[in-house]
């Protein structure tokens, strides 16, 4: 199997923007050079002064092709994320809708550091080097390759540390990006090869990280996938329908490592996600540790895992899965972990709610990414049949929308472990495309479809918080029809910003299936409020540039169900979020429905 720099996004997770600006990038640029539509579009060395020239809201779209930091051969220019800036990649260069980027096994947005004369020694220390950034600042849609963070092998020069992404929020710094659909590979450090979270002395790098693959990364000291280092301070991402796949790490921690010693923080929450064939000596996928520089064992180091799969992974000394070290924890529950050769003290903590022990059946686990050679396709290795104990054996309450496909999560009652959902009853139609638009008041939704057989009509359903959706419309469907018919609903009586569609299809015969999701959301659905991402016990909220007079705000679960409530006054408000579960929540401003999208560790 080659290491594929395809990304394949098919029927992406779309958010798209009403009336804020959008920048366009192509690898030669078009027409006047000043980003201003494809046909403008600035050239693909310029991609770093689009996103430094956009505003909070803004976004940057990226066509396919190879984007490097530098034309020259300094490896210490990068590229960088702007808070509130989203930039979005794998376009092919003429779409209107974000939502549009409809691509199966196609051409790729590709950030790469190799800026030298082949391998990797002259590359640049990192593809992406993030400071000053919060959850605003999103990538969404790269294969980011090639980083080479080898200045020295002490890991005390952060060109030692974050190959693919550093997030430097380091001494007393903020690094917390929302990073989503793309494919770190190719990329090595001494510690964290695919990306390095620091958050050391009282810092917060704890990125939100979804529908990610992290394959083969390496690292020379820890962490060949990522590495969270928080030491005296925080690093503790949010990962969900992540892979994490031949990683390797020649000390400790194949895909993960967390250190929190010295009173800091490295507790990762892991949802959904599947760690296989990753290797080291110590730790094949994980290492924990509690450990400080001098004698003494402090802080958190305490991985949170639910719903996910630990198989395949190798240590040639101890822990296969997962390596304890400090009195550092591993928490699993509804898991399907291969626990031989795991000796105390690298046991799992507490009662493990709803684990097993069992072969996932994977479709293929020696070729994941399949014949296709693209991630997130039909024929990826990681799939499961249904007869795999990993099928309806997961824990519902808080889980992701869609799995790594974004096809609907919980097909059969009960959600799977690992990143796909066991697709037992495909839509009886090709449907080509499914995309939309959100407009002045209200939305558009557009779908294709290549053939219908059976077809009696489409059900259009919404929702708010991606579970518990509601039927708002009905539109006739073909029947049977082997030519290429194209649709169109106007959902016009918004209540809410934001909101997650989906098509119910049901035959002639009663039968029915569900499309792929979208979601929609207008221009200020995710703006006005600072807020850390992912909170604690406390969510602390500041206005920006307006004041609150009165205004209640509600705090939803996936579900839509009300959990908290509190009436703001004044230009700051907190929440008491003791209590509350782990997972995603939406906070709802009852006066301007400005809906903001809040993620609970653990």
């Amino acid at each position: 199997m080659r290491r594929s720099t395809n990304l394949a996004l098919a029927f992406v997770f779309a958010v798209f923007q009403a009336y804020a600006t959008t920048r366009y990038v192509t690898p030669g640029g078009a027409g006047a050079m000043n980003g201003t539509s494809w046909a403008n579009a600035y050239p693909g060395t310029s991609l770093q002064t689009a996103i430094n020239n956009s505003a909070s809201g803004d976004q940057v779209w990226v066509a396919a092709g190879t984007y490097k930091p530098t034309n020259g051969t300094s490896r210490t220019i990068y590229f960088g994320l702007k808070t509130g800036v989203e930039v979005y990649g794998s376009f092919v260069g003429n779409e209107t809708a974000l939502s549009e980027r409809n691509i199966d096994c196609g051409p790729s947005s590709i950030l790469s550091a190799e800026i030298g004369n082949g391998g990797n020694a002259d590359n640049s220390y990192h593809v992406i080097s993030n400071t000053n950034v919060g959850s605003t600042a999103v990538l969404d849609g790269f294969v980011v390759s090639d980083g080479n963070a080898n200045f020295d092998n002490t890991g005390n020069d952060p060109r030692s540390l974050g190959g693919g992404m550093l997030n430097a929020g380091n001494a007393g710094g903020l690094a917390s990006p929302t990073v989503q659909n793309c494919v770190f590979t190719n990329n090595s450090a001494f510690f964290g090869g695919g990306i390095f979270n620091h958050g050391q002395n009282n810092g917060n790098a704890n990125p939100v990280v979804s529908h990610c693959i992290f394959y083969a990364n390496n690292a020379t000291g820890g962490g060949g996938g990522i590495d969270n280092f928080g030491y005296n301070g925080n690093a503790s991402p949010t990962l969900t329908n992540c892979i994490f796949a031949e990683n390797t790490a020649t000390d400790r921690a194949g895909a993960m490592y967390c250190w929190g010693g010295g009173g800091g923080n490295a507790s990762p929450v892991i949802l959904n996600c599947s760690f296989v064939n990753n290797s080291s000596v110590d730790g094949g996928a994980i290492v924990a540790d509690r450990s400080n520089f001098s004698m003494g064992n402090s802080g958190n180091a305490d991985p949170n895992v639910r719903n996910s799969i630990f198989w395949g992974n190798t240590a040639s000394g101890e822990g296969p899965q997962f390596y304890l070290i400090g009195g550092a924890t591993f928490t699993a529950t509804y898991s399907d972990i291969d626990l031989a050769g795991q000796d105390p003290p690298h046991i799992i903590s507490g009662p493990g709610t709803g684990n097993i022990e069992a072969d996932p059946q994977f479709l293929n686990d020696t070729d994941l990414d399949g014949a296709d050679d693209c991630w997130m396709t039909t024929d990826d290795g990681l799939h499961v049949d249904g007869g795999s104990p990993c099928v309806d054996a997961g824990n519902n309450p808080g889980v992701p929308t869609g799995d790594l496909k974004f096809y609907e999560r919980i097909g059969n009652g009960t959600v799977d472990m690992g990143v796909y959902e066991f697709e037992s009853s495909p839509l009886p139609i090709d449907l080509l495309a499914f995309y939309g638009k959100a407009e002045n008041g209200f939305n558009q939704l557009f779908w294709t479809t290549a053939s219908e057989m059976g077809n009696r009509h489409f059900e259009i359903q919404r929702s708010f918080g991606g579970l518990g959706f509601e039927t708002i419309g009905t539109v006739p469907g073909a029947g049977n029809s082997q030519t290429m018919l194209q649709y169109t609903f106007t959902d016009d009586k918004l209540l809410s910003p934001a909101y997650y569609y989906r098509l119910k299809q049901e035959d002639f015969d009663g039968k029915q299936s569900f499309s792929p999701l979208i979601f929609l959301k207008s221009k200020n659905a995710l703006g006005g409020l600072t807020y850390s991402n992912p909170v604690g016990d406390v969510l602390a909220v500041q206005a920006t540039n307006e004041v609150f007079d009165n205004e209640t705000f509600f705090l939803f679960d996936s579900r839509g169900a009300v959990v908290r409530s509190v009436l703001a006054d004044g230009d700051t408000f907190s929440i008491e979020m003791i209590g509350v579960q782990a997972g995603v929540y939406f906070l709802k401003n009852s006066k301007t429905a400005r809906v903001y999208k809040i993620v609970k560790a653990n």
